[in-house]
């Protein structure tokens, strides 16, 4: 497959690792993740995956990855959270006569799906309701450095606190955070995942509605950020978050109607894409979403 990661190779010193296109900045700083932050060069990201802390820079032919600080990692473990082997080339031929997607496939060149820690991923997203990125960043990043183990010098260098410690300090730590009325749900959400009642990963083996269903039992948990969670870390393709910039591609290009719910969107979506919805759905995001900022002045 396009992009395929050779060998489990250490990354404590600088490793190349070969990829035919890679959008950097759009995939892990264009709202799937929320902590990577640009390097000071601007010529690559800075981010924390599991307890190590990773430097990623865009080079010849694929990319340049570091472990800074934290534990070991692989090429394997980076390439398989960037998605280095999914197979753009495929789903780009395949779509190339789609009237919304195809042009998105062929003008944002490089754009993966992510593979986060679901616990992480669904933090990030319990945040994400009535925010904006930055603000996500901002809040998740106190999050890490308030309750979670350093493992690097810099000030986003935390690994991301486990449900446990987040269920002990409770709802009212989190707004002493700026998290809101969101902490309330964060809290819950945490003492549910910690005790064992939802264990997150058994959702990979689920099929998607079936894993859908156990995240919007969740309190705070709708189908838009159960969808976000099930797209960007659990690996379910068929998962389609719909936003405002989504419904906007699905209206013009997909015949959706304004009258429509987001469930019934992300049906019709479904139905086209079927486990490729994922993919669709973030290419259709990122095309409104650029478009939309290049008509702002």
């Amino acid at each position: 497959m396009t992009g395929r990661v050779e060998g489990g190779v250490d990354l404590r010193s600088e490793t190349f690792l070969p990829v035919d296109e890679f959008d950097l900045p759009g995939t892990v700083d264009g709202g799937q993740a929320f902590r990577w932050r640009p390097l000071p060069d601007a010529a690559g990201y800075r981010g924390v995956i599991g307890r190590s802390v990773i430097e990623v820079r865009g080079a010849d032919g694929g990319l340049t990855v570091r472990v800074a600080s934290g534990q070991d990692s692989t090429t394997d473990l980076i390439g398989f959270y960037l998605g280095l082997e999914d197979d753009l080339d495929a789903l780009r031929a395949k779509y190339a006569s789609d009237p919304g997607l195809g042009p998105a496939m062929s003008g944002y060149l490089g754009l993966r799906l992510l593979r986060q820690d679901p616990w992480e991923c669904l933090c990030g997203f319990i945040c994400s309701a009535t925010s904006n990125i930055p603000r996500i960043k901002l809040n998740m990043g106190r999050l890490a450095a308030t309750f979670g183990e350093r493992i690097g010098p810099g000030d986003d260098d935390f690994a991301f606190p486990g449900p446990a410690a987040v269920a002990a300090a409770g709802e009212q730590a989190g707004r002493e955070l700026g998290w809101g009325f969101r902490a309330r749900y964060l809290e819950r959400a945490a003492i549910t995942v910690a005790s064992g009642r939802l264990a997150l990963d058994t959702l990979l083996d689920m099929s998607y509605e079936d894993a859908r269903e156990a995240l919007v039992s969740l309190d705070g948990v709708g189908p838009k950020i159960a969808d976000c969670v099930l797209a960007f870390s659990l690996q379910k393709g068929e998962a389609f978050p719909v936003d405002r910039w989504v419904r906007r591609a699905m209206e013009e290009w997909y015949g959706a109607s304004e009258k429509m719910s987001n469930d019934e969107i992300g049906r019709i979506a479904r139905e086209r894409f079927g486990e490729d919805a994922a993919y669709a759905q973030q290419y259709l995001f990122h095309r409104q979403r650029l478009a939309a900022r290049a008509m702002t002045p």
